[in-house]
């Protein structure tokens, strides 16, 4: 006997199998009549890379208990939105999981804000401070984000350990307490997330300075003004706004705004130094040094 959730689970999964056709996630439609107005289970199980009979039971209203990343590939062959994936997660028994997966990713409308809003330098951050999206000119606020790892773009893990962020803070140590306070507060946001424990665990062993400034355990989301080196336009005083984005509550769009008017300038010229491809190689830059 299934209990109400996973008959919920079933027809729910039926109505949005029923509104897709094979054309619609890349599949041909096959000679002779369908028997279905949408996708076949067995054509739903192929995209999801699942047992067909196990996703028959599934649909059946079986007490089957997906795990998370099932859910996710079935939200994935059917092309459900945030919204809807948010809502199978919770009728599958995981709720909130989608929010953290959604974590990492934003719409094409939020990408386009942040384009729209250059020269200021503009990035959704999560919870970990690793920046799911970004434009330009925060790309290449300090020097160029992406030439580092992809497992090293994490901005709280750069003020205490890549030695350009350390010199692009001039306030370095007072910086890093302040990134530590905000870290602690979205930590307690969402402590149980396992998120958390690698991203701790590496600033605890490559710096003693996180250590000293974690253990304090002070909190705050207080905004203030950063001065920041750049390493292709100088010295930039920067003011932050933060704004939580409604598709997923735990991501920030953080605008970076100008305290003065040599900094908008400074911010004008990056923006059309990258328009113009013009922005130094970092051997160049780091020739030339900072200015002040």
């Amino acid at each position: 006997m299934s209990n109400p959730r996973s008959r919920e689970l079933g027809a729910y999964l039926r109505a949005r199998r029923d509104r897709l056709s094979p054309e619609d996630v890349g599949l041909p439609r096959g000679g002779g009549r369908r028997r279905v107005t949408g996708l076949r289970r067995e054509e739903v199980a192929v995209l999801a890379n699942v047992g067909s009979t196990w996703y028959a039971w599934l649909e059946q209203g079986r007490d089957v208990r997906p795990s998370v990343e099932v859910l996710a590939a079935i939200a994935d062959a059917l092309r459900l939105s945030t919204g809807e994936r948010r809502h199978l997660f919770l009728l599958g028994g995981h709720p909130g999981a989608e929010q953290a997966a959604s974590c990492e990713r934003v719409s094409g409308e939020v990408r386009a804000l942040l384009d729209s809003l250059s020269p200021h330098p503009a990035v959704v951050m999560n919870p970990w401070f690793e920046p799911v999206a970004y434009n330009a000119s925060f790309r290449f606020l300090i020097d160029d984000l992406e030439a580092l790892p992809i497992a090293d773009r994490n901005c709280a893990y750069l003020h205490f350990t890549h030695p350009d962020w350390i010199a692009g803070h001039a306030d370095h140590e007072q910086e890093c307490a302040a990134v530590v306070a905000k870290l602690r507060a979205y930590y307690g946001e969402s402590i149980t997330d396992p998120a958390w424990e690698p991203l701790l665990g590496r600033l605890r062993e490559e710096s003693p300075l996180f250590v000293r400034l974690w253990d304090r355990a002070e909190v705050s989301t207080e905004p203030r003004v950063k001065r920041i080196r750049s390493l292709h336009v100088g010295t930039l005083f920067l003011r932050l706004t933060t704004m939580l984005l409604q598709e997923n509550p735990r991501t920030r769009v953080v605008v970076y705004q100008p305290d003065d008017r040599t900094t908008l300038e400074r911010l004008e010229e990056l923006a059309a130094r990258i328009a113009r491809g013009a922005i130094d190689g970092p051997a160049m830059v780091r020739q030339l040094r900072l200015r002040a």
